[in-house]
């Protein structure tokens, strides 16, 4: 199967401060996997990460095949990173 797009968030450490886990985003990934599956069916995978070494940025996650980074995001944000996914479909 290929996916017309692929999310990718990172959820490392959640026991440690600082790191995305510890952030809320395996919270984050749930929801956008449940609403990207609605909306988008089998185009759209979304999975979980290793850190991606942008600890600095708050909780990270990359769309591709487009490889657009999404950087700083808190748990909140579904609505931002859902929206990256929407616009990676476009065209397709």
């Amino acid at each position: 199967m290929s996916y017309k797009s692929h999310l990718f968030i990172c959820t490392n450490k959640p026991d440690r401060q600082g790191k995305c886990g510890f952030e809320g985003s395996e919270e984050l990934r749930a929801k956008l996997k449940d609403r990207c599956q609605e909306a988008f069916g089998k185009d759209v995978r979304v999975s979980s990460s290793g850190c991606m070494g942008l600890c600095e940025h708050g909780i990270v996650a990359v769309v591709y095949p487009q490889g657009k980074w999404l950087l700083d995001l808190k748990k909140k944000d579904e609505d931002v990173v859902f929206e990256a996914v929407k616009d990676s479909l476009k065209g397709k």
